[in-house]
């Protein structure tokens, strides 16, 4: 349908072997495997006593949240106040902004989003912030739900001082318009290590960093009744380590190839299935030993990044993929196996699939060889 905004393969829906007909570049996602993704973690947690507030930057999409919301998930983790507006408008409840919004601009936003959203929560490292998400959260007649934002490691927001935190949440709970809720403490840099035995060494550390936070405000009367970090790379850790209530996992629902080679459980080292591939046509076999593709730099990663996109089908085993353009990649081929030629498609597997998808407008979704719907990339959009 014209200006349906759904691109050129909008046709092929429900075509019997579409998958194989999709106008190229095309983001393809696998349902069958994005939803046992989301059952997998959904029964790990339950079965092991944590909750789950999964990440949105890594899908931007309002279909992939409500999946994860009626598998059980409390809610979703926002980067950006957009992504908070999108998820927020499309019912979503239990949204964590966890980002501080500081500009009045911003913060009329936030009070607007504040008035019709289902347990919103805002995180928070400092006493000026704090103030100012008081006034908005009183201009939107509705408490707002605060995190008090420590550091554990990652070297990013959240106060590093144990008495600030405790401030922080004191204030917290004594101003007018919120409500302390908790803490959050997350450290993104090891999540995905390559061993398990590494990785839970590191999140140990952070962890044990966290606890001195909640011991303090245990101590100060102030016990946090959410304690919120974690990802996918430690989410078989945090449980036993016992000082998380949640854990605010992402790429989970898609594995990329920063993902892939990682240990994640200690009973199933891979649990989740790749499904997220960007589909690309050879468009030059010219000369010897490789061949080029229209996926470069704007379709799959910039030109520097620190891992390459994995060939998953349509060449063979073997072959390397590389970025050499803003729409071209490169298939260096084995000397063994069949050469892909002019208008054949191969499938590859993104390195980041958080940047992968920032690039694209929609979602290929696809059962087996046949595509049976488009999704728009709908929190994207907004940013």
């Amino acid at each position: 349908m014209a200006g349906s905004g759904l691109g050129p393969n909008e046709a092929l829906v429900g075509v019997p072997g579409s998958r194989q007909l999709l106008s190229t570049p095309a983001l393809v996602l696998d349902l069958d495997r994005l939803e046992a993704n989301v059952a997998s973690m959904a029964t790990h947690a339950q079965a092991h006593g944590y909750a789950l507030r999964p990440v949105a930057k890594v899908h931007k999409s309002t279909e992939i949240a409500r999946r994860q919301s009626a598998a059980g998930a409390l809610g979703t983790c926002c980067s950006t106040l957009a992504e908070a507006e999108v998820l927020v408008g499309a019912g979503i409840a239990g949204v964590l902004l966890f980002t501080s919004v500081v500009t009045a601009p911003k913060l009329a936003r936030l009070a607007a989003l504040n008035a019709r959203a289902d347990g919103l929560m805002v995180a928070v490292d400092e006493r000026e912030v704090l103030t100012r998400l008081g006034a908005a959260a009183r201009e939107s007649g509705r408490p707002l739900r605060v995190l008090v934002d420590v550091e554990v490691g990652g070297g990013r927001t959240g106060t590093a001082d144990v008495a600030t935190a405790v401030d922080l949440a004191r204030r917290a709970a004594d101003t007018d318009g919120l409500e302390y809720a908790g803490v959050q403490g997350y450290n993104g840099n090891h999540q995905a290590t390559v061993e398990l035995a590494a990785r839970r060494a590191d999140e140990a550390a952070t962890l044990d960093r966290l606890r001195r936070f909640v011991e303090a405000l245990d101590a100060a009367g102030l016990p946090p009744a959410i304690v919120s970090g974690g990802g996918t790379g430690t989410h078989d850790l945090d449980h036993e380590l016992g000082v998380l209530t949640e854990v605010q996992v992402g790429s989970y629902v898609f594995v990329d190839g920063n993902y892939a080679d990682a240990v994640l459980r200690r009973d199933d080292p891979h649990p989740f299935a790749p499904s997220l591939t960007v589909r690309t046509t050879v468009v030059s076999a010219a000369q010897p030993g490789f061949v080029v593709t229209d996926a470069g730099a704007k379709e799959l990663v910039g030109l520097d990044a620190a891992i390459a996109p994995r060939v998953l089908r349509g060449a063979p085993d073997g072959s390397r993929y590389s970025i050499v353009g803003d729409d071209m990649g490169r298939i260096d081929l084995p000397a063994e196996g069949a050469r892909p030629a002019v208008g054949d498609a191969v499938e590859v597997l993104p390195p980041y699939c958080y940047q992968t998808v920032a690039l694209h407008a929609r979602y290929h979704c696809v059962r087996g060889d046949q595509l049976v719907d488009i999704w728009p990339i709908d929190a994207l959009a907004a940013d």
